[in-house]
């Protein structure tokens, strides 16, 4: 009998944090999902520790690969899901205990809609709260602009059914454009509740800011390519988008970007400064 979720995991050299991203899968209350491990040629030891799940009898499906980058690994977990409901969640985060239970519930309540997201919690590489990220309302203008669905997920199949898979020419912002593509077709609902840890470390930070030119010059064509998508939506959802930063400073989208900020300058400081 097929589960009623699909967890993909895609990892690669994360194995300092990639036991309690298992184990906080492992352990969500909701039990009737699957959860695949896409290692995407990891080199640090991560096969050994995913040796010692299979050992332990954990009902994992592990599938190991070259690495291909996020895109494709994605692609190749999902390509095994046979869940109704689907979502994934990275190697060195943590989904809290209820996160499935209540995010099937929210797409149970109402089937126009495709896609639910939640809240979630900024934390240091010791897992050390940071802050309180509230994710905002759905609005598919603006989604065009802002990456309202983050990390916190989970979606029907028929979404991947109709849009296929994630671009891998997207190496940033593969799941902000898939997104967009969902939506449209489906309709996407917040739940305000926070259900997931986002993780800041250093060498997350070091990685991204190593390929800054790259990912700057992946933003300009991603917006470049949705606005010649759907220009008419991506044009209202720019004004909206400058009618919130001039007349509501206190909406969630613009102290989103506060909250952000400071877990980055917190978990800089963390490091002492010492590594460049």
């Amino acid at each position: 009998m097929c589960p009623s979720v699909s967890v993909v995991l895609p990892t690669y050299n994360q194995k300092r944090y990639l036991r309690q991203a298992l184990d906080s899968v492992l352990s969500q209350t909701y039990r009737d999902f699957e959860l695949i491990v896409v290692d995407d040629g990891s080199t640090d030891g991560t096969a050994n520790l995913l040796e010692e799940y299979l050992r332990c009898g954990c009902e994992i499906k592990v599938i190991r690969q070259e690495n291909m980058g996020l895109p494709r690994a994605l692609n190749v977990g999902f390509a095994h899901a046979q869940g109704e409901y689907l979502t994934w969640t990275s190697s060195d985060n943590i989904m809290l205990p209820d996160m499935l239970a209540v995010l099937i519930k929210s797409l149970q309540q109402d089937r126009s809609v495709g896609l639910v997201y939640a809240d979630f919690y900024l934390i240091d590489q010791d897992g050390n709260e940071l802050g309180l990220f509230r994710t905002a309302e759905y609005d598919p203008c603006l989604l065009l602009h802002i990456n309202l669905v983050h990390c916190c997920f989970l979606y029907r199949r028929e979404c991947m059914e109709r849009v296929g898979g994630y671009d891998p020419e997207f190496e940033y912002g593969e799941d902000w454009e898939y997104w967009i593509r969902i939506s449209q077709y489906f309709r996407m609902r917040h739940v305000p509740q926070a259900l997931y840890c986002y993780r800041f470390h250093y060498d997350s930070m070091t990685s991204r800011s190593k390929r800054g030119t790259a990912k700057h010059m992946s933003f300009a064509e991603f917006s470049a390519r949705i606005r010649r998508r759907m220009p008419g939506r991506w044009w209202m959802g720019k004004f909206k988008w400058w009618m919130l930063r001039l007349f509501c400073p206190q909406h969630s989208l613009i102290l989103q970007g506060a909250v952000w900020r400071k877990a980055i300058e917190l978990t800089a400081y963390s490091d002492g400064g010492t590594r460049a």
